[in-house]
């Protein structure tokens, strides 16, 4: 008989998961939980729907267009966990951590939200994420030690061939605080670090310009003491005549003097463009930076010298780099990259990705160092901390064969065995010994005692 109802289809890019993907995961998992807790990590647990503000806090608002986000009975603005690193960090630090070290690990699905015409568009919308969190260390020791479980945790589940690329905001903005510029413009030129890796240098200078972050005029004190009459009275002018001028905001009841004190602070307060053309060069030739450890970071120092930079920020990257090395982490796995744009909102330090193979493919995780995320999160101090988590479910697909540990099954038939009875019999005490055992409930002899009888 045909059905009146349309099927209800799965929703777009969402992934069911049968048994065998399931075992595979849950072994996946049990093996991490195992290697992780012999470092001293212990689970926590965090609920699937959190405030909205705790993960717009940590992204800067670049997870906001990715959330699955909405109003929830009680009037919280809520979403569905994209990850897990706030939540965690929100745990941590309303316990208080006191000049301690806590070390946690977590897993479980997160939910994050794409079109089909995004760069990830074609990716699974919910997928499991597992991962750990070190909260209290200073670098170089603990950056080294959640380097190394992370890719001894791929070890563990037998991807062998796992590389790390590690990148370090620390230096680049260490580097870009030697220059004369604004936070703005330091902050601007962080952002596109991505396009600089790729050359864009005059597609990045002209952004620069269109937002204001560089102008070819500027006004050193003694000219804006100057000038300050005369613009005081063309702007009286102006305004007397009854002519709407653009200031870029609503100039409610302020005067014209007041108006030109903003005006005259705005122009004496703009990046030097000479500074900031030092900067951005610098920056662009950093940012290409990528090889082995010893080349990268020699050259990365060189770039910093050639500009008058000390290359201190880099010894320090090398230095977590060899802590990484000291818990086992062989010299040739390691890739140094300071073009990495992952996660520059919060990233405080270093920063990495881990791969199967070459880094030319999807990565299995990734992490880095945060130290002020709990501030932003709203509490009184910043507390060091770090971490990183596995895309779980690329990693189970990858090894799908080896990390299916279903043992056999064995299907105990009647007609072999004379009755159902004995067939029941036969299969309990097959799970009594520890194994896998079912009825063949389809089988001839079964049929026949369909009603019970034995």
């Amino acid at each position: 008989m045909t059905s009146q109802y349309e099927p209800v289809q799965r929703l777009p890019n969402m992934q069911d998961a049968g048994p065998g993907e399931l075992a595979a995961r849950d072994k996946a998992i049990s093996t991490l939980r195992g290697i992780f807790g012999l470092r001293g990590y212990d689970r926590a647990e965090t609920p699937v729907l959190e405030q909205t503000e705790l993960y717009l806090r940590k992204s800067g608002g670049g997870l906001s267009s990715r959330l699955y986000d909405f109003s929830e009975p009680g009037g919280y603005e809520v979403s569905l966990r994209p990850e897990f690193t706030s939540a965690i960090l929100r745990l941590a630090a309303g316990r208080g951590v006191d000049n301690g070290t806590l070390r946690l690990m977590y897993d479980g699905p997160v939910f994050r939200y794409a079109n089909q015409d995004d760069e990830d568009g074609s990716k699974t919308r919910q997928f499991t994420q597992l991962g750990a969190e070190l909260i209290g260390p200073r670098p170089p020791s603990a950056d080294g030690e959640i380097i190394a479980m992370a890719m001894e945790g791929l070890l563990g589940l037998g991807i062998s061939g796992a590389r790390v690329v590690v990148g370090h905001v620390g230096v680049v903005v260490a580097a870009l605080s030697e220059f004369n510029l604004s936070e703005r413009a330091r902050l601007f030129l962080v952002s596109n670090i991505g396009e600089l890796k790729l050359g864009q240098v005059e597609s990045v200078t002209d952004k620069a310009a269109t937002l204001g972050f560089i102008t070819d005029i500027v006004v050193d004190d003694a000219q804006v003491a100057a000038d300050r009459d005369r613009l005081a009275v063309t702007i009286e002018r102006v305004m007397a005549e009854g002519i709407g001028v653009s200031l870029g905001q609503n100039t409610g009841s302020r005067s014209p003097e007041e108006i030109v004190a903003r005006l005259a602070r705005k122009m004496s307060e703009a990046d030097n463009p000479e500074d900031f053309k030092r900067a951005l060069g610098m920056l662009s030739r950093l940012s290409q930076v990528r090889g082995q450890v010893d080349d990268a970071l020699e050259t990365a120092g060189k770039i910093l010298a050639s500009t008058g930079i000390s290359s201190d920020p880099v010894s320090g990257f090398r230095e977590l780099l060899a802590a990484a090395e000291a818990e086992g982490v062989s010299g040739d796995r390691i890739t140094v990259d300071f073009g990495i744009v992952r996660g520059l909102a919060y990233y405080t330090g270093m920063l990495f990705d881990i791969y199967a193979g070459d880094s030319n493919g999807d990565t299995l995780g990734g992490g880095g160092r945060y130290d002020g995320l709990t501030r932003v999160l709203g509490y009184d101090r910043d507390v060091p901390a770090l971490g990183f988590a596995y895309n779980l479910d690329a990693i189970v697909e990858s090894r799908s064969r080896e990390l299916d540990p279903s043992p056999d099954l064995t299907v105990v038939s009647p007609v072999e065995t004379g009755s159902v009875d004995s067939a029941i019999q036969q299969a309990r005490q097959l799970r009594a010994s520890g194994k896998r055992a079912a009825i063949d409930f389809e089988s001839p002899s079964s049929q026949g005692e369909g009603q019970g009888e034995r």
